[in-house]
């Protein structure tokens, strides 16, 4: 999808972000000063404090950002698919953000770590997608199984594997290891229908 060209105040709200998300991803929040981001974004400090008042203010902005496709992705509507189908477009939806977005997320992961003033934000935030996510994986696999089966219990099995998977991702992000990390998933997926078939 193309963006509209950005001019005027928008503009330099988008290179004051970009200059932000870059700093704060690579030197952490505490480390990376607002004259830092100023002259990444060819702005004086002043007018970083116009836009967003203050570097706190940047920091939310930089993070809600960094999460918005995420959110796009959960908020289509995929209610019209075939629901063995939408659980692998779910799936998919996953690992795409993942592997696209590795770098953001470990930069999520180290904020959450060495970041007081934003731990509760971005835990709850994340925690927050994360029940989302698992609510949709529910809502697919409660049309595939038995009534007997507790879709949420597999939902919450899938979410495992696809966040270890992820974890494992930010430590060794080798192909060939991603690849088998990513067949067992499928794997994993291609085995709930059967248990309502039992085969």
């Amino acid at each position: 999808m193309g963006r509209e060209r950005l001019t005027g105040k928008a503009a330099t709200q988008e290179r004051i972000l970009v200059a932000a998300r870059k700093l704060f991803l690579g030197k952490g929040y505490e480390s990376t000063t607002v004259a830092e981001i100023a002259d990444a974004a060819e702005v004086s400090r002043a007018t970083v404090f116009w836009h967003f008042n203050d570097k706190a203010s940047l920091f939310r902005e930089t993070f809600t950002r960094l999460l918005a496709p995420f959110r796009e992705s959960l908020d289509r509507n995929l209610e019209e698919v075939d629901a063995e189908k939408r659980l692998y477009e779910l799936v998919a939806i996953y690992e795409s953000f993942s592997t696209d977005q590795l770098a953001e997320i470990g930069g999520f992961v180290r904020w959450a770590v060495e970041t007081p003033t934003f731990r509760s934000l971005l835990v709850t935030t994340l925690l927050d997608l994360h029940q989302r996510f698992i609510g949709s994986l529910s809502q697919a696999i409660a049309e595939i199984v038995a009534p007997s089966e507790d879709p949420r219990i597999l939902a919450t099995g899938l979410m495992s594997l696809l966040d270890g998977n992820l974890l494992l991702s930010l430590f060794d992000d080798t192909p060939s290891i991603m690849e088998t990390r990513r067949a067992s998933v499928q794997a994993f997926v291609a085995f709930i229908p059967l248990r309502n078939r039992g085969t």
